[in-house]
């Protein structure tokens, strides 16, 4: 453990001398283009920008009523409790890039 707080990195054998680079991690969540509608997504990049309702409806020229139900999709879509957490998933399933 001291090796590793000295800022040591511990690789299984071989590894080190093979020449090549640790493979890249793989995503557990591939992203999903299927998930969410256009418009959703449309209302998502709002809402990571931290849009109001108000704000979604006037930038998509849609009603209040409207935006309000998209994000409510958007939520329940990705399991989100939340305005906040709909977009922390979003990002964590590759959806949105912030």
């Amino acid at each position: 453990m001291e090796a590793v707080s000295r800022g040591f990195v511990i690789m299984p054998r071989g590894a080190a001398g093979s020449g090549q680079d640790p493979a890249p991690p793989v995503p557990t969540d591939p992203p999903r283009d299927d998930l969410l509608t256009a418009r959703e997504l449309e209302v998502l990049r709002l809402l990571a920008e931290g849009a109001s309702n108000k704000l979604i409806a006037r930038r998509l020229g849609i009603s209040f009523h409207t935006a309000k139900f998209h994000v409510a999709s958007i939520a329940a879509k990705l399991d989100a409790t939340g305005r906040t957490d709909a977009v922390a998933q979003a990002v964590r399933l590759g959806l949105i890039l912030l």
